[in-house]
């Protein structure tokens, strides 16, 4: 039935055999990543590695599923008397979006979808973007500029930041806008000391150390007449878990109206929410129980009796590993609306309230 079988395909050739495998996509991380390890005690062995080349295009595959498209970033080598080490990793085509300068331009185009695509041609990708969330629009009067130094990335992410909405590479290489997905997935997490359990390890982080009860977003604005308007704006969210002496304010760099300013604010506390709020597992395969892969962004029920932690969350990141003892999913799970807009006040279930709230 399922095999739970990861592939590499590099230029089209297929390498299996590995010892070592990890593949991680996750909604906070722009870009997937991959890597690829053999470990040999000679040299003949080690030909199922030996052909792969910097740069090469890859395909990630599990049971023929595709899961990640990219390239060949870092070949690496390790001798020592027992064994020989080979690994390749690389990202997806992400990677060259986060890592290279934007060219210096302005835009008058306010419909983001639109001003990503010209973005993206203006820097030679010919990438596909996918719009999962409907009409984006910036502000009329905001001032669209690159910054030199910036990356492609940090620009795009500035704006998308500013809609409340996530950038993410998919499978095939195409960027999504996306926000959280509220579709019910009946996926079953399970640690209730019976037969049913497929929880093999679980960790519950809480922490208040990168949130605050109050963030204020201020906009330098571009503001000709000196008016008031023009010098107050500003955006306010509140965290009623957080104690009231914690503050941050943040600064825009191009003008804004306080709409906008106050929704990102509010963003900005549910991903502080969600960083704070951690809960992993690993789960034996990479298949759950509705027979799917696990992947970002669907929701799981969770019953986990040593973490005391039960209800429906949200899959915020999935790691496949697999090596000489088998094939497991590592699963970073976090409450949902962390990624959701206008739900401060009104998210799911909680790891564990009275804990955090101060």
């Amino acid at each position: 039935m399922f095999n739970n079988n990861i592939y590499l395909e590099v230029d089209g050739v297929r390498y299996e055999g590995f010892t070592d495998i990890a593949v991680n996509s996750a909604m906070e991380n722009f870009s997937s990543s991959f890597s690829f390890t053999t470990t040999v005690k000679e040299n003949k062995q080690g030909k199922i590695i030996n052909d792969i080349k910097l740069g090469q295009k890859a395909k990630v595959f599990i049971d023929k599923i595709l899961i990640a498209t990219g390239f060949i970033e870092e070949l690496d080598k390790e001798v020592s008397p027992s064994s020989h080490s080979k690994t390749a990793s690389g990202r997806d085509v992400g990677g060259d979006i986060i890592d290279s300068d934007i060219i210096q331009k302005s835009y008058n185009q306010r419909n983001f979808e639109r001003l990503v695509n010209l973005v993206l041609k203006d820097n030679g990708f010919s990438i596909e973007v996918i719009n999962k969330v409907g009409i984006l629009n910036l502000e009329a009067k905001e001032t669209i500029k690159t910054e030199q130094g910036q990356s492609i990335f940090d620009f795009l992410d500035k704006y998308a930041k500013k809609l409340q909405v996530l950038l993410k590479m998919d499978k095939n290489g195409n960027l999504n806008i996306i926000r959280e997905d509220n579709d019910v997935v009946k996926n079953m997490l399970i640690n209730n000391y019976t037969a049913d359990t497929n929880i093999l390890a679980s960790r519950l982080r809480l922490s208040t150390i990168d949130r605050f009860n109050v963030i204020e977003v201020y906009s330098q604005g571009n503001n000709k007449t000196h008016s008031k308007l023009g010098i107050s704006q500003k955006g306010k969210a509140v965290d009623p878990q957080i104690r009231t002496t914690r503050r941050k304010i943040l600064t825009m760099d191009t003008a804004s109206e306080s709409k906008s300013l106050k929704a990102l604010a509010e963003w900005n506390i549910q991903l502080r929410r969600a960083k704070g709020s951690r809960y992993t597992c690993t789960t034996l395969g990479f298949y759950s129980s509705n027979n799917t892969l696990w992947q970002p962004n669907t929701l799981v029920d969770i019953i986990d009796y040593d973490m005391e932690v039960q209800g429906t969350f949200l899959i915020q990141g999935v790691t496949f590993n697999q090596n000489l003892q088998g094939s497991f999913t590592n699963l970073d799970i976090v409450e949902q609306g962390s990624f959701s807009i206008g739900k401060i006040n009104n998210l799911g279930n909680s790891f564990a309230d009275d804990l955090i709230k101060i």
